[in-house]
């Protein structure tokens, strides 16, 4: 018999349902609070890394931008003084320009070279070639670019250099590589790319591997050739290695210091200098830290406009499946 007396189940007493829900509700809050806790503590040492590395010296260059300092003198405020002169520095225009030659051809030839390197090694040499070739192509990005560009300016000596010996037999008149300004920019870009392009190969390589076959066989059976095949399947494939490729590669040659610097010295006159090396060159030279806080935080400020800019432009162009 039920308690009731009617051979009717009671229902139970709802009151005493709602207990255990409070219970299970501080249990996984608990469990919450502690994987939260353990994942802070995991991504602690990165975050007081980006803080103290980057978003540090940030801030202290930009409110050192505000003043006159040389190690020697206390600060003296100067407000916005220095971003002024740099406005009015004669010098500024042909460096900047001369950093925007070197992003625009080292960031297209680097990857048009890259994209011909993985095509080759993908498809047209032998199999047991592959390791032996990427390996060549990838060695020189594992050597210190100082060290690259103390090679590079043998091979560049116009008058005992390997690369005019090989021109004078080919009946080629010796170039002026680095010491002349038509050529000292090419010069640059040249050794920068040969240094930095097999790890953009290996990204493209592997993007090419990542393929499925049969989108080929299915585009050729509709007709198209390798051209075609080329240009609506595989460059929309690896179109985000492409996209990392060149943000990574405008950012990189923005702060381009250690190859002209070692090869060129900035010279002749202006012709090689970047934005980097004036930075360098007026704040631990010349004792200017102030102005070249300010020059480096407009620097910054454009790398970061240009970073935004490619973003939003690769909703149109980066296909992500």
């Amino acid at each position: 018999m039920t308690p009731n007396g009617t051979g009717t189940p009671v229902p139970p007493d709802t009151k005493t349902i709602p207990i255990a829900a409070p219970l299970r509700r501080r249990r996984m809050s608990a469990n919450r609070r502690r994987e939260a806790l353990t994942s802070y503590l995991f991504i602690a040492p990165t975050l007081v890394g980006f803080v103290v590395f980057v978003v540090g010296p940030i801030l202290g260059g930009l409110g050192l931008s505000f003043f006159q300092f040389d190690f020697f003198n206390a600060p003296r405020w100067m407000g916005l003084d220095n971003f002024r002169q740099m406005f009015s520095d004669p010098r500024i225009i042909k460096i900047f320009g001369n950093t925007l030659l070197y992003v625009v051809g080292t960031v297209t030839f680097d990857l048009v070279w890259a994209m011909a390197l993985a095509l080759a090694i993908h498809s047209a040499i032998p199999h047991g070639f592959k390791l032996a070739f990427r390996a060549v192509f990838f060695f020189p990005i594992l050597t210190a670019g100082a060290v690259v560009a103390i090679v590079w300016q043998y091979l560049f000596n116009m008058d005992l250099g390997v690369i005019n010996y090989y021109l004078g037999v080919i009946g080629i008149p010796k170039v002026p590589w680095l010491v002349s300004s038509q050529w000292v920019i090419p010069s640059v870009i040249l050794m920068t790319v040969w240094n930095g392009v097999g790890f953009n190969m290996v990204l493209l390589l592997a993007g090419l591997q990542s393929i499925p076959q049969e989108l080929y066989e299915v585009a050729a059976i509709d007709g198209a050739g390798r051209i075609a095949s080329f240009r609506r399947l595989t460059l929309p494939l690896l179109s985000p290695i492409i996209f990392f490729i060149i943000v990574k590669g405008v950012i990189g040659v923005l702060q381009l210091f250690d190859h002209p610097y070692v090869l060129t010295a900035g010279g002749p006159g202006d012709a090689s200098r970047t934005v980097l090396m004036y930075i360098y060159e007026i704040g631990f030279k010349t004792m200017r830290l102030g102005y070249a806080s300010a020059v480096g935080f407009v620097l910054f400020l454009f790398i970061m406009a240009v970073t935004v800019i490619q973003f939003v432009g690769s909703r149109r162009w980066v296909f992500y499946n």
